[in-house]
């Protein structure tokens, strides 16, 4: 049938149809919403904020053991690299 013309990973809903279920439903809610609103709702529920990545971070190094904690140090920098990365998407 084809490719969604979204997500270019599933198939289409039908021959004359350009999106997949998946697709098909977000754009109906973008068409019935406010766009800036569902965007700002996907934002606050999927994007995590620095506070939200700091407490993360501390519950995980207290379950790591003492011998491999300077292991978990040197790949928390990437998680900060990550976060930089998240502000650029979040503004």
């Amino acid at each position: 049938m084809g490719l969604c013309s979204f997500c270019n990973e599933r198939e289409r809903e039908g021959y004359w149809k350009y999106y997949c279920v998946d697709c098909a439903m977000l754009r109906r809610m973008l068409v019935l919403h406010n766009p800036n609103e569902c965007v700002n709702i996907l934002k606050r529920c999927l994007i995590r904020n620095d506070k939200q990545i700091t407490n993360k971070v501390n519950i995980e190094l207290k379950t790591i053991p003492k011998e491999n904690l300077e292991n978990a140090k040197k790949v928390l920098e990437g998680v900060k690299t990550r976060s930089q990365f998240n502000n650029n998407i979040r503004d």
